[in-house]
């Protein structure tokens, strides 16, 4: 085997290229070309598996399915893990309206079937955006974590101790009953045409459904903010102000403290020269997310 295409050097080639998706895929290409002689205890090959299924939203849903059945395969106990990273992720991140998720599908029908109770704000959270067919199948993992279907008995889990990331239960119950009983309305469009329609207005997550789940690590955020630059046809690896490639960290321009959005248009990719020219406060502010109260850091204003 080539030492370019050991599972060691694969992972540090996706790690070097800010995890860029062909990256990845070229990598599991290559676990695929070596499947008879993979080792389950081997720690590079399930970050392989872990990155690609946590490209969220991009293409080859197939190639997906073959890195899901590959890590429950050799790391079962790391999978479910794994799986509850994805749903979190992807109730944090933009929809894209045009796909129907069967590979996060599954992730969650998932969960729900091992019963993995931490899940729960996610798939809540998930289940109450209305994003069809995803919310149904996040909404009767719910069901099945929790054993019933009634709204009441939902919430009242989601109150307990031990979840203490879902932090709106009254409200996320809710939805998860919309999404399990959704209203019958008289109307001139069809029913495929309502859920098309709920699908687009809530294919950006709302601003109270982030205080449902946990704290995002650092690592996570920057990797999620990533994906959201490149699907908007950004590179992430470049510094938006002076194009360098050195260490470049994902930003707000408006913080989120002061009620910025994880939409493209206010995330900026900055180097660590660049980061460093600016003003103390909102140097700070870049990393936000790691100091909780900065509400009030100016917007980022580039030199």
């Amino acid at each position: 085997m080539s030492d370019l295409t050991t599972p060691g050097s694969l992972r540090r080639l996706i790690e070097e290229s800010g995890h860029a998706f062909a990256v990845i895929e070229k990598a599991v290409n290559e676990l695929r070309e070596q499947i008879g002689s993979l080792s389950a205890d081997d720690p590079d090959v399930v970050e392989i598996l872990k990155a690609h299924l946590l490209a969220i939203g991009s293409p080859s849903d197939a190639m997906k399915f073959f890195s899901l059945e590959l890590l429950e395969r050799l790391a079962p106990k790391r999978a479910l893990g794994v799986y509850l990273e994805v749903v979190e992720s992807l109730a944090r991140s933009p929809i894209q309206p045009e796909r129907t998720y069967p590979l996060e599908r599954a992730v969650a029908k998932r969960l729900g079937e091992k019963s993995v109770e931490a899940a729960l704000p996610a798939l809540a959270v998930l289940a109450g955006r209305e994003i069809y067919p995803l919310s149904r199948t996040a909404a009767r993992a719910v069901a099945s974590i929790v054993g019933s279907t009634d709204q009441e008995a939902i919430t009242e889990r989601l109150k307990r101790d031990d979840l203490p990331e879902a932090s709106q239960p009254l409200l996320l119950g809710e939805g998860v009953s919309r999404a399990l009983f959704p209203q019958k309305r008289s109307s001139a469009k069809s029913s495929q045409e309502r859920r098309r329609e709920l699908t687009r207005r809530n294919a950006l997550p709302t601003e109270p459904a982030q205080f449902c789940l946990r704290p995002e690590s650092e690592r996570s955020r920057q990797r999620r903010l990533k994906a959201i630059l490149r699907s908007d046809g950004r590179d992430p690896l470049h510094c938006g102000n002076c194009e360098e490639t050195e260490a470049v960290k994902i930003g707000h321009v408006v913080p989120t403290a002061r009620g910025g959005t994880d939409r493209p248009g206010n995330l900026v990719p900055l180097c660590r020269e660049c980061r460093r020219k600016l003003p103390r406060t909102r140097r700070d502010a870049f990393e936000e997310e790691l100091h909780p109260g900065s509400g009030d850091i100016p917007q980022l204003n580039l030199f």
